[in-house]
């Protein structure tokens, strides 16, 4: 990945580089906890860009294997080896801030989850002032909490991205074709899924809870909450995960 800082002012450089292989340390330590993270093998600056190397996922993104509706199965299994790897993220005191289906890749050779994209990465390049370089909001319309839309999200708000990923998931509709309650903020998905099971929708409602403390608090948590929870690969469901020729 080749980065480039959006301000070339001197002062903001200095930061973006102190900051850059500080970033680039927790990355390397991060990827190589968890093999559904992937290992970062080096770093370096040149000619005012940064860039990372990283272990390349051989698979397809979930927004690309969402062509009809998943089932509740296929969620569970994907949620449950999700939250295995964002366990060991939490763990580190990380906040991966950008989850999303675009950055959940399936990997072809064990058909397991990946985590890619990491949000601190993206703060950083987006750097643009000494004073405050955290207080830009870093994540996706729709699939972000309020919360973290103002610049203070907490473990829970990837919990709350990964609860509107697994509706994108079973409704095969995005976060924009997804009412919200006017009065209470909560996200009235189910009608678009009718088959889910009450148990399994009571979990992922309340993993997108408008506030951060009505979600679980945990990725453990969510996960002990998962009903019917499969050790399998996803790769069992061969009518939604399909390699390319």
């Amino acid at each position: 990945k080749q980065l480039k800082p959006m301000s070339d002012r001197p002062e903001v450089f200095a930061v973006v580089r102190q900051r850059f292989d500080r970033e680039a340390t927790v990355l390397e330590s991060v990827g190589k906890g968890h093999s559904q993270i992937p290992d970062l093998y080096a770093y370096f600056e040149e000619d005012g860009k940064f860039y990372l190397v990283q272990e390349w996922i051989d698979g397809q993104p979930l927004s690309d294997l969402a062509a009809s509706p998943w089932s509740e199965e296929q969620v569970c299994t994907l949620l449950s080896h999700t939250l295995s790897a964002l366990t060991h993220v939490h763990g580190l005191g990380l906040i991966h801030r950008d989850i999303k289906p675009d950055n959940i890749i399936l990997r072809q050779a064990d058909q397991l989850p990946c985590l890619i994209d990491f949000g601190a990465v993206k703060e950083l390049m987006n750097t643009v002032t000494v004073n405050d370089p955290s207080s830009l909001a870093i994540g996706t319309p729709g699939y972000m909490p309020a919360e973290q839309a103002i610049g203070r999200p907490t473990f829970s708000s990837d919990l709350y991205s990964l609860g509107m990923t697994a509706i994108f998931l079973l409704t095969g509709r995005s976060p924009a074709q997804i009412p919200t309650d006017s009065r209470t903020g909560e996200v009235l998905w189910q009608q678009f899924a009718p088959d889910v099971s009450p148990a399994f929708a009571a979990v992922i409602t309340k993993a997108v809870q408008p506030t951060a403390q009505n979600r679980y608090s945990t990725a453990d948590e969510m996960q002990s909450a998962i009903p019917s929870q499969s050790t399998k690969a996803v790769s069992i469901f061969p009518t939604v995960i399909s390699s390319k020729p």
